[in-house]
């Protein structure tokens, strides 16, 4: 073979090289052999490890100064039962001294405040303890609220509804009377309230529970809704009244004290209000109106309002 015929064939073996080498690799994104020492190194992603949580302090500890208090009701099957209720008195004052809520709409959140939840959730427990079927969880249910109904009925203006003696700092101020929403534990620590700190204790018992409640909210009262898919109370015998709220029947529930039964000149406790039971309360906005629902998980929403162009004075930039 001669000369000139090696050439092109020398010429065609440096192409095919050349591609091989540089053209693909460029091409493919890998790197140039002749350029690279070793295997490419392969990138990968750290895993994402959420960081451990740092354990919970509770804010009021268990050693500090509490108020006791001791509850006496009778339960659905006529048993008179009694349990205690520690209340820190640090998580009290701070209550105490916290403003009050102006908008009515997040009252709920005196219900569900994270500060309250162990206490209420061990008092439910202890009054409604966990039930083994669908009849023992109804009488479960009617226990706790005939606790909270028990609870003596006292007006907000009143200085006997403060253990202090005093109404409180934040009392709103209408007049002569005086509006003051207490939290749970506040209700518990005074023993005693008027319906809307009622109504507010008991969602938050029943919230407790795991049961969906709303506060209902007349002109000149407050009760407590539970949402229930079907009604059929053992011993009803009237039309239970119910409300619908996002496509759900919320059940009117009384949250104040029993009805009292005057014979001659003696007045004793009567049977207690049950679910749905609207017309036993006496009150005629109750048996007749429809009250404002009031969600207790409720997140407020700004007012519309219009960006209006401002004018700079003389001379502004």
């Amino acid at each position: 073979m001669e000369w000139k015929d090696v050439v092109p064939v020398l010429a065609g073996g440096l192409v095919i090289l050349i591609v091989a080498l540089v053209v693909k690799p460029v091409f493919l994104g890998e790197p140039i052999g002749f350029l690279s020492p070793g295997p490419a190194p392969v990138l990968t992603l750290p895993v994402y490890v959420p960081p451990t949580p740092a354990p919970v302090v509770p804010p009021f500890p268990e050693g500090g100064a509490a108020y006791t208090r001791n509850f006496r009701w009778t339960a659905i099957d006529g048993g008179v039962q009694t349990t205690q209720v520690r209340v820190p008195e640090a998580l009290f004052l701070a209550h105490r001294a916290t403003p009050q809520v102006a908008d009515p709409l997040a009252w709920g959140r005196y219900a569900i405040a994270d500060a309250d939840r162990p206490i209420l959730e061990d008092l439910a427990r202890r009054v409604a303890p966990p039930a083994g079927n669908p009849e023992e969880d109804y009488f479960r249910l009617m226990d706790l609220i005939f606790f909270v109904q028990q609870i003596p009925y006292e007006l907000d203006s009143s200085t006997d509804s403060y253990i202090e003696g005093a109404i409180p700092r934040y009392a709103v101020r209408q007049g002569e009377e005086a509006g003051y929403s207490k939290s749970p534990v506040e209700m518990l620590v005074d023993g005693r309230g008027d319906c809307e700190d009622a109504a507010i204790l008991m969602a938050g018992l029943l919230d407790a529970l795991g049961y969906d409640t709303v506060l209902l909210r007349y002109p000149e009262h407050m009760a407590l809704g539970i949402r229930m898919n079907e009604f059929n109370p053992y011993y009803a015998k009237y039309p239970p009244k119910y409300f619908t709220y996002e496509g759900k029947h919320y059940y009117y529930v009384e949250g104040t004290d029993y009805t009292t039964i005057s014979t001659g000149n003696s007045t004793f406790w009567g049977k207690p209000f049950a679910i749905g039971d609207a017309e036993g309360t006496g009150i005629p906005g109750v048996k007749s109106g429809t009250p404002e629902i009031i969600p207790l998980r409720y997140i407020p929403t700004p007012n519309e309002y219009r960006i209006r162009p401002a004018r700079l004075p003389a001379g502004g930039a």
